[in-house]
């Protein structure tokens, strides 16, 4: 091959990787534009002794899970998960998270 042609071929090469590079820039950039929004929420569980016993209106998982979903629908935001933490003596631990 001549050297013009060399050139050519590297010009060539040069410009595959550049264009690849900027798609790949462009599609980091399109995912974190449109990456939804996740806001977390703390849930009081508003426990008291009652006989001798604490009551716990959020006692596991899945009230969490029902009391996250209710409040998300009602601030318009879709659910997207809960953390539930047993506390025992004191007050559960319940936090929501829910996306835009």
């Amino acid at each position: 091959m001549s050297k013009y042609t060399k050139k050519i071929h590297k010009l060539k090469v040069i410009q595959s990787t550049l264009i690849i590079v900027c798609m790949l820039a462009l599609i980091i950039y399109f995912y974190f534009i449109t990456r939804p929004v996740i806001t977390s929420y703390n849930i009081t569980d508003e426990c008291g002794p009652i006989g001798g016993t604490i009551s716990h209106p959020i006692k596991d998982e899945d009230a969490c899970k029902n009391i996250c979903n209710a409040y998300c629908t009602s601030i318009n935001k879709d659910f997207q998960d809960s953390y539930f933490e047993l506390k025992g003596l004191e007050c559960n631990l319940c936090t929501c998270y829910c996306k835009e």
